[in-house]
């Protein structure tokens, strides 16, 4: 048998009712807010601003020496990856050094005045390291999630192996 509606709606409560929605949606909104500030403080935390260049002070060899040393150096973090003791927390550690890594990387482009209109092929190179970067994280998350639990399980069962 169904409920007559009117008795579910009785007008004694009706303040009640809006008390209810109105803190229910309160503590929804506070809860919605805490989380995007906190999900803007950190993607601002991550991502190192661009300095405005006016000019070049390093010539374009040191440049490019500069962005081949950083590409070396990421390529080495990103081959470290899975010879470490713990790959499964390698995503942690990536994302520390990435934003250092992203800080000098910064330092270079606003050494090398990639602004510069003159330069626009260095732009174009350390855009493109950049890029890399973004795979390279994309890959140790993927590989600290995915791949690093099994080798993890891998290296442990190795490990109970060889000192039997």
């Amino acid at each position: 048998m169904a409920r007559d509606p009117s008795a579910a709606r009785d007008p004694r409560y009706r303040r009640y009712r809006v008390a209810a929605y109105a803190v229910y949606l309160a503590v929804v909104g506070t809860f919605s807010l805490l989380i995007t500030v906190s999900v803007a403080r950190s993607v601002l935390a991550m991502s190192p601003r661009r300095e405005p260049v006016q000019t070049a002070t390093l010539d374009r060899t040191t440049c490019v020496g500069r962005a081949a040393s950083l590409f070396e150096e990421m390529d080495e973090r990103r081959r470290a990856i899975t010879t470490t003791p713990a790959v499964s927390e390698a995503a942690v550690s990536w994302t520390a050094w990435r934003v250092e890594w992203l800080n000098r990387l910064r330092q270079a482009e606003s050494s090398c005045g990639v602004g510069v209109a003159d330069r626009t092929d260095l732009a174009r190179l350390f855009g493109q390291l950049e890029h890399l970067e973004d795979l390279y994280t994309t890959s140790a998350v993927q590989t600290s999630g995915e791949l690093g639990p099994a080798l993890d399980r891998f290296h442990r069962e190795l490990e109970a192996i060889r000192r039997e």
